[in-house]
């Protein structure tokens, strides 16, 4: 299941403080996750190493730095709070 579908079975919670975040790897797993899974924060992840970033998303180090930009950009102007994992 991708993300809307397991967050729509969540019982949602309007306390303050609880969170719904989701990992992405790009702005369309940052849309998707914001727009159709009702995340409220989201967590954005770089490989340590050249070889598990080409197996795990396909691209390099560098390139996965190139994709977290508009992610990060899009977060600022809605104010949704993004963090970062290697």
């Amino acid at each position: 299941a991708d993300s809307p579908q397991v967050l729509s079975l969540l019982p949602r919670k309007e306390h303050e403080g609880v969170k719904y975040s989701c990992l992405v790897p790009n702005i369309e797993g940052m849309l998707q996750a914001v727009e159709n899974a009702n995340c409220n924060e989201v967590a954005i992840f770089a490989s340590a190493s050249e070889s598990f970033s080409r197996k795990n998303i396909n691209c390099s180090i560098e390139e996965s730095m190139d994709r977290f930009l508009p992610v990060v950009k899009l977060c600022k102007e809605r104010k949704i709070p993004v963090r970062g994992y290697v």
